[in-house]
Parts: structure tokens; C-alpha cells; sequence
């Protein structure tokens, strides 16, 4: 519970300015957008090194950050197009907080074959965004050791780490006691309908993960971390019901998480990605109502890199 005594809490409030939700006079509107006042706990200068964990969302912050001279080590992985089409690093996508905190624990315990399910002479990767492709075992766990030491190398390297999460809806392994990125598919699961379970995770569930999630992250001091909500929403929900209720509760979820823990750890700054989105409504996505139209997402990274990021010396300028 927050709690300021009487006298405190109107002095405090007359003295922000930002106390008013925003009219169209208002400074934090802007071209249909809200753009809700933020005060940097740090800064970033070309030259750090940055770590992004997250959703879709995150693989955006990458191409801004890239583009001020911050170096990112996830915007520099690849994967070949048939094992993940898309963007080339869209493999290292992570949605739920349980399989955020999972690769930070894998760094530790090393090698597992834990999310990896047989189809014939092939496996496939649950803890990663491959849309369920099949590759052999030996490339499976290549590839899982090249995140691996991507994880470790970067997150050694790093000063600040971008964390987007996406949602609270999750598929379980029952016997590893492991956290999905994508649901079984069919087979698996008529295969073995004891070994899985859908969860959508509850507030305490949430913020426990996430705070050991950021613990490990902040290092005691040593790293600094920028806590966003992806604005995509869910596109199809296993707990029943529309799928824009689940969404709007998933949501509300991550976002009184990343408020708990802003508050408290003095090393993470909650950023308001998802407030700015939704401020635009629908009108901010493309047609699928799911994807953010890139102008809106290019306005909105551009602002927290604007916030962020410390300008570079001008070429030839002492």
C-alpha cells in the first residue's frame, strides 16, 4: 500500500504538473497521441551496450537503439528464415514472464533438453518463437546453446537491459516443471495429455517472477533496466471467454506489476509504451488490430530514445 498523510499528499500534488489527466491544450497531447510525462532515473550514451527481453515490441527498441550508436547484441542474431520466418532474430521473442526468467536461470544451469518435444526423427522447441518447426536434435541444441551464450555474453557486457513483457497466458510441462513459449501443438499433446497444463497467471504468480526476474537483471546495482508493456495484444486466448477481455486483463496484470516493481527497485524505470498506444485506439494498429502501425511505434521508441539516450559528440566538433 502507498500512504502519505494528509498535508503531504496535497503538496505533492500541487506541486506536479503532470497531476491533470491530459486536454487537447495539454503539452503531453500530441497528434491524437497521449505522451505521459517520464523523468529518467539514468542515461544512455552511444557506445553502451544494451540488452532487450521481451515480445515482439522489443525487436523495435532494438532498430532505435541501433540507430542512436547504442550497441545491441540480440538485433546482431540470425536464424535462418525456414527455422523462423520473419525478422532474423525473431526466435529470441519471450512473451510470458516464466520463460523470461527460465533463460536467465539457463545461463547458470547450462545444457537441458527441457521444451524440446520429438516429432518423428525431428524435435521442436516450445521455449522458443519457431511457430512450432521442426529441426533435427543436434541443431536444436546448437541453437539453443548459441542463445545461451548470447544471454550470458550480452547480459555481461551490458549497462542497461530493455524488458518488454507481453502477457500472462502460458502453457506448463508438468513433468520439467518448465514454462512455454508456444502451446504444444496437437500431436504433442494427444501424444501425452497428462504432461501439460494452460496458466494464466495470477498477480502474486506475476510479480514474483518478475521481481527475481529484474533481482537478476539489476545485479545489485551493476545494470540498469527500462520495464515496458507490449501494447500487441493477445491474438487468441486459451482461458476462455473474448479474446479483448483476456487481453485487457492480461494487461492490467503486467501493468500493476511493473508498477510494484519500479517502486521497488531504484534501478528500473517503468516506460509507458502501452499507455501511448492505447491512447490512440484502434486507429493505432494496422488492419489485424494486433500489429502497431510502425509510424506510431517509430514515434513512441523514438521518445524514450529521445528521453534516454545522451546525444553523441558531432563528427569533427571538439
Amino acid at each position: 500500500m502507498q500512504e502519505l498523510d494528509g498535508l503531504t499528499a496535497f503538496g505533492q500534488t500541487l506541486r506536479n504538473g503532470a497531476r491533470r489527466f491530459p486536454d487537447r491544450k495539454d503539452r503531453r497531447y500530441a497528434g491524437q497521441m497521449l505522451m505521459p510525462e517520464v523523468t529518467p532515473g539514468f542515461a544512455l550514451a552511444p557506445g553502451d551496450q544494451v540488452f532487450t527481453i521481451g515480445s515482439c515490441f522489443a525487436r523495435n527498441v532494438e532498430d532505435a537503439l541501433v540507430a542512436r550508436g547504442l550497441q545491441v547484441p540480440t538485433a546482431a542474431f540470425s536464424a535462418p528464415q525456414e527455422e523462423a520466418p520473419g525478422r532474423p532474430n525473431r526466435m529470441l521473442n519471450q512473451y510470458n514472464p516464466g520463460t523470461m526468467l527460465q533463460c536467465l536461470r539457463d545461463i547458470e544451469t547450462g545444457e537441458t533438453g527441457d521444451g524440446l518435444y520429438a516429432q518423428g526423427e525431428q524435435v521442436i522447441d516450445c521455449l522458443l518463437a519457431t511457430g512450432s518447426r521442426p529441426v533435427g536434435p543436434e541443431r536444436a541444441f546448437a541453437r539453443r546453446a548459441e542463445i545461451r551464450d548470447l544471454y550470458a555474453r550480452g547480459l555481461a557486457q551490458a549497462t542497461t537491459v530493455v524488458v518488454t513483457l507481453g502477457l500472462i497466458e502460458s502453457w506448463y510441462d508438468r513433468f520439467t516443471g518448465t514454462y512455454l513459449n508456444e502451446a504444444p501443438t496437437r500431436k504433442i499433446l494427444n501424444a501425452e495429455p497428462e504432461r501439460f497444463s494452460f496458466r494464466q497467471l495470477e498477480v502474486g504468480e506475476c510479480r514474483d517472477m518478475v521481481l527475481e526476474l529484474l533481482d537478476r537483471l539489476v545485479d545489485g546495482g551493476n545494470r540498469c533496466v527500462v520495464l515496458t508493456v507490449s501494447p500487441v495484444p493477445l491474438q487468441v486466448t486459451f482461458a476462455g471467454g473474448d479474446a479483448a477481455l483476456r487481453n485487457a486483463y492480461s494487461k492490467a496484470t503486467l501493468r500493476v506489476v511493473a508498477e510494484e516493481a519500479a517502486r521497488q527497485f531504484a534501478e528500473v524505470d517503468y516506460f509507458p509504451s502501452y499507455e501511448m498506444v492505447m491512447s490512440l485506439g484502434l486507429s493505432g494498429f494496422g488492419e489485424d488490430n494486433v500489429h502497431v502501425r510502425p509510424a506510431v511505434v517509430d514515434r513512441i521508441i523514438g521518445h524514450m530514445t529521445d528521453l534516454y539516450v545522451q546525444p553523441g559528440p558531432i563528427e569533427g566538433v571538439a
